[in-house]
């Protein structure tokens, strides 16, 4: 699914990895007749556990973005004030 990431400190990597999950998932789904196999439900746990790690992970990545944009604002004003 995602054995090839293994980072997922950007948007990219978190998309890649979401990305791969959606095709995984189509593809089971789209057979004509979906017959159950042995071990969906611990799969579906794993995957919605995949989720759930991606969620925060992102709004991790997303409060650290608006760290920095913070931050950058910060310097930003003092800049302007000394240009003053």
């Amino acid at each position: 699914m995602t054995d090839n990431i293994s980072d997922f400190s950007s948007r990219e990597s978190l998309l890649s990895a979401n990305s791969a999950l959606i095709a995984q998932l189509r593809a089971r789904l789209k057979a004509k007749r979906f017959r159950p196999a042995d071990g969906d439900n611990i799969k579906i746990g794993y995957i919605r556990a995949l989720i759930q790690s991606l969620q925060a992970q992102n709004t991790i990545l997303k409060d650290t973005e608006l760290d920095d944009l913070k931050k950058e604002i910060e310097e930003l004003r003092e800049f302007m004030k000394c240009k003053e």
